[in-house]
């Protein structure tokens, strides 16, 4: 349950920068921002690469952006480079879960308990 809260903290960073870097209209008004969430994925796939990651679905981009689980960084994606900073703190927050889940899913071990542990996770 802790882990959807953080997931949902990782969507509001990302909708509050799409707020700052929206164009602004201009004009004789004020304009008012209201946060806009639009849908966010984190998934794993323990497949044929090397380095641990995850893939990050934003909005109506099916994989976006994958990123390295061991520094956080960005390793391909079309994702704006305005999110890699929210997306690389999350990371790092969850790193040990995360590493523990793709170890124990290249194995083909069974990987529900760290799974339940990372969505619980405070």
């Amino acid at each position: 349950m802790e882990m959807e809260k953080e997931a949902k903290k990782l969507q509001d960073d990302l909708a509050f920068t799409d707020m700052l870097t929206a164009p602004s209209r201009g004009g004789d008004y004020a304009e008012m921002a209201i946060k806009s969430l639009k849908r966010l994925t984190i998934r794993m796939e323990a497949d044929h690469h090397a380095r641990a990651h995850v893939h990050i679905d934003y909005g109506r981009e099916f994989h976006a952006a994958s990123f390295a689980i061991d520094s956080g960084e960005r390793l391909v994606g079309r994702m704006p480079a305005k999110y890699d900073r929210d997306v690389k703190a999350w990371i790092i927050q969850h790193q040990e879960k995360l590493q523990s889940l793709w170890d124990a899913m290249k194995r083909g071990a069974p990987h529900e308990k760290i799974l339940a542990e990372l969505k619980a996770a405070k």
